[in-house]
């Protein structure tokens, strides 16, 4: 007796759906970056309606739709390489520049999976047996949207870093201008008029004491002109950036307090960036999961060691079962940094976050 035909989809074998299925989808994938295109203009997204916006948005859905590929092909997720992390991280800045809100990002990450959904749907249709390697492509569409949205907000949080820290120079600075014109011209000009006085006087002791007093006055108005026009003062803006963050969550029952001392103001602007993410990281921990009445943020330079500790009165959990992307991120930025992250948390405890980290010559280097 003969043997029944098999179908195509069971003689093909499960790596060759998945082949089938990749090169369907590079088929369609103009149609289905148009689709996505249209999408966004009927949801009034700037991201679609805008043509300078919507050539980098492009670029990112063209990167999540090779990642989908990727999967499909090799069975796994694609390096998200250093070049295009960075370049994410400015899209974030860019979207500010362009005055399109963070939610439009992500609505349209959204929007982007809901379509390329569709158009897969669509393809596995016709095709029997197609459903796993239907979820493999999707889980993998979403891993990639998801870390471009997680750069893209790092990026939008470090491009308003820097503008405080702008808006802070751009205060010394107008500090520094009022010393020096304002004081050391005073200063400069009551010289002169002592020294014309002192021409028709006899020789006094009091005199030269006077005028010595007045130049050491004009030595520590050039010294705080340079001091304030040269220091970075990333301490302070670190704790503003923090504040500000705070008050964007809107969140009346929760009080947060934020110690940040660092006397001789040590820490590179480039480190205070990742302190930055990783404090607000907690932040949103304590916020979303906690339901904690009171936050304790304290950040100590000394000794060229960072101490950092965030403390809340929450309701507590137990580390070991809880792993989110959010402490997994936090783990490995320490590690970057050369320190030890440690979460101390049970049950109706609370929760208590310490950071230590070397800001040793290399680590200086390597954020300056």
């Amino acid at each position: 007796m003969d043997r029944p035909l098999r179908g195509d989809s069971e003689r093909r074998g499960p790596e060759d759906g998945a082949a089938a299925l990749a090169e369907r989808l590079q088929a369609i994938r103009p149609e289905l970056l148009d689709s996505y295109r249209q999408a966004l203009v009927e949801q009034g997204n700037p991201l679609g309606t805008n043509p300078e916006a919507w050539q980098t948005c492009h670029e990112q859905a063209e990167h999540v739709v090779a990642d989908c590929l990727a999967t499909l092909r090799h069975g796994g997720e694609s390096p998200f390489d250093a070049g295009l992390v960075l370049k994410t991280r400015r899209l974030g800045g860019a979207r500010i520049s362009q005055g399109i809100a963070p939610i439009h990002s992500v609505r349209a990450g959204s929007l982007l999976f809901q379509v390329t959904m569709d158009h897969l749907s669509r393809i596995c249709a016709d095709r029997p047996g197609s459903e796993r390697h239907l979820i493999q492509a999707l889980l993998g569409l979403q891993s990639s949207i998801i870390r471009r949205l997680e750069q893209g907000a790092i990026g939008h949080d470090l491009f308003l870093l820097d503008v405080v820290r702008d808006a802070a120079q751009q205060g010394r600075n107008s500090m520094a201008r009022e010393i020096h014109d304002r004081i050391g011209g005073a200063a400069s000009v009551a010289l002169r008029q002592l020294e014309l006085y002192e021409l028709s006087q006899q020789p006094d002791s009091r005199l030269t004491a006077l005028k010595q007093a007045i130049r050491e006055t004009q030595h520590i108005t050039r010294d705080l002109v340079t001091e304030l026009r040269n220091r970075a003062d990333t301490t302070r803006s670190l704790q503003v950036a923090l504040s500000s963050f705070v008050t964007a969550m809107a969140l009346d029952k929760t009080t947060v307090e934020i110690r940040v001392e660092d006397p001789g103001d040590h820490m590179p602007p480039g480190l205070a960036d990742d302190l930055y993410l990783m404090l607000r990281e907690c932040l949103r921990n304590a916020f979303a999961h906690a339901s904690a009445t009171r936050i304790d943020i304290a950040v100590v330079i000394e000794d060229g060691l960072i101490r950092a500790s965030v403390h809340d009165n929450g309701i507590g959990f137990d580390p070991e079962r809880r792993r989110g992307h959010g402490l997994a991120s936090m783990v490995e930025r320490a590690r970057l940094l050369g320190g030890q992250l440690e979460i101390n948390s049970s049950p109706g405890e609370g929760t208590v976050v310490d950071l230590i980290a070397p800001i040793d010559k290399e680590n200086r280097a390597r954020h300056e």
